[in-house]
């Protein structure tokens, strides 16, 4: 059974590409977009002033803006954390990732995306890419780092969530930003060493995290 990374997108992408645009794209895609140009703005994205108008042109321009990887496309804690461009064994990332993006559904780091604005809690996208994300899940066992929003975009049968955990005064909370940081070194962890077995992740102990079997902990 093949082993597949689920991880979130970050809002944080690099703008431009130097690859062919899309021009076309899927049912669910090309529904989203006709929902992003009849949602009101203000609501849609959550900006103000030109931070709001570049989402909308950025947005105005996803099928026929420059395309780019992506794993270079996006730029967020957990990409920098991963750090692609250092990684040896690119084919394994590859082959074992899967980004869980709120326009494209299930992205490869090698696909070609434009730059874009949608969270996957608007427009009800996670319920329009269940289905279709699901099925592709099937007959895989899951290593699922997504955050609350982005599970409801996926069902799997074999699997394991994996969440990073602070205790503090005898009190749990999520790591938070920190705790993004040290899902992408995991995520690299697991493809450096070519981890299999959720009894193997007692052996990532960075910056003080261990795995009780559940959850990784860190006591500050």
């Amino acid at each position: 059974m093949k082993n597949i990374i689920l991880i979130p997108p970050s809002e944080g992408k690099a703008d431009g590409g130097s690859k062919a645009p899309l021009m076309s794209a899927s049912g669910i895609t090309t529904d989203l977009i006709e929902a992003i140009k009849k949602a009101d703005p203000k609501k849609l994205y959550g900006l103000k002033a030109k931070a709001l108008e570049k989402a909308i042109a950025t947005n105005k321009e996803i099928l026929i803006s420059k395309t780019m990887p992506a794993i270079e496309r996006y730029t967020g804690v957990v990409y920098a954390a991963i750090d692609y461009s250092t990684i040896k064994n690119k084919s394994d990332f590859d082959g074992k990732v899967l980004i869980v993006s709120g326009l494209f559904g299930l992205v490869s780091p090698t696909d070609l995306i434009p730059n874009y604005r949608l969270k996957i809690d608007k427009l009800k996208a996670a319920k329009l890419w269940l289905d279709c994300n699901s099925e592709q899940l099937k007959d895989k066992f899951v290593i699922d780092l997504l955050p609350q929003a982005h599970k409801k975009a996926v069902k799997y049968t074999n699997g394991i969530t994996v969440e990073f955990v602070l205790k503090k005064a005898g009190k749990k909370m999520p790591a938070g930003h920190q705790g993004k940081y040290i899902k992408g070194r995991f995520v690299r962890w697991l493809i450096e060493n070519n981890i299999t077995d959720p009894k193997e992740f007692k052996e990532f102990t960075e910056d003080g995290y261990e795995w009780t079997g559940e959850i990784f902990l860190k006591e500050v």
